[in-house]
């Protein structure tokens, strides 16, 4: 039996999971053979006290009066959701283009300032994590090695 995966992106107000928070996230979960299962695509409005960087929201193609839509969840609403969703789609493995080094981070943070009990749902309980990009700098560290060996 294979594992299923969970392919996650967040959108932020910028690059600091202390002074940043996630704006949207998205994630699809598919079975082990990469079969789509479910998607989401959840968004928050902004905290109050939260500033974007304006290069953030050039990036994320978000615009300032979407970040004050009193329709969308608070940021506490918006981690209790993905919270939840992590729960229900344990376990699987968790995969992200520089995700450890930034998503998860940025993840963590927002479930510690948002009282979420399991800051660590992505690690734990089955779970399992992948970084795309960690796991293509080791191909090409190993094809840079075998070429200097060669050589």
């Amino acid at each position: 039996m294979f594992m299923n995966f969970t392919f996650y992106d967040f959108e932020t107000t910028g690059i600091s999971p202390a002074f940043d928070q996630p704006l949207q996230f998205a994630a699809i979960l598919t079975d082990g053979e990469f079969r789509e299962i479910e998607r989401v695509n959840l968004r928050c409005r902004i905290a109050p006290h939260i500033i974007p960087s304006p290069w953030a929201l050039a990036v994320t193609g978000v615009r300032p009066a979407q970040l004050l839509d009193p329709e969308l969840p608070s940021l506490f609403e918006f981690t209790q959701a993905i919270a939840a969703l992590i729960a229900r789609w344990s376990p699987a493995t968790w995969t992200g283009f520089n995700s450890i080094r930034f998503d998860e981070e940025m993840l963590r943070q927002a479930f510690y300032q948002n009282l979420q009990p399991d800051i660590f749902a992505t690690q734990f309980n089955g779970n399992t994590r992948l970084d795309i990009l960690t796991a293509l700098y080791a191909v090409w560290y190993r094809q840079r090695v075998r070429t200097a060996v060669q050589n």
